[in-house]
């Protein structure tokens, strides 16, 4: 894990979280609907975050003079992608909204921490 970036260290992280937490989820209130909710919220939340990923690493490597616009058209998308996932979840008497929205910002939740890691890594490797 030490030549991979945040992004690509906070996609590892994130499958031991989702199971952790599903599984945790799960036997506190054995309602597989909220589970469900939860893992529908962060694999949509994985795939719209990679696809991005993915997309802005291309341009940066091949279309440098299209990356402002490309950038603020993915952003655009992914918030379109993720609003839908949150009125699917809503309209849906199965899924719960508050967990949907839950596993749509575990990209953030784990990214923060996995940045502060990394960054304190960094710095005692320096010195």
């Amino acid at each position: 894990m030490k030549n991979k970036d945040i992004i690509e260290r906070t996609f590892l992280i994130s499958w031991p979280y989702i199971i952790v937490f599903s599984i945790t989820l799960y036997i506190v209130t054995t309602d597989f609907d909220i589970v469900l909710s939860f893992v529908l919220g962060a694999v949509s939340s994985l795939f719209i975050n990679s696809l991005s990923y993915k997309i802005m690493k291309s341009t940066y490597e091949y279309k440098q003079d299209k990356i402002k616009i490309l950038q603020i058209f993915v952003f655009i998308v992914k918030y379109i992608f993720m609003g839908l996932i949150l009125y699917i979840a809503y309209q849906s008497e199965e899924y719960n909204e508050i967990y949907t929205l839950i596993g749509l910002l575990t990209f953030v939740i784990i990214t923060v921490p996995t940045a502060i890691i990394s960054s304190r890594r960094e710095d005692k490797v320096d010195e």
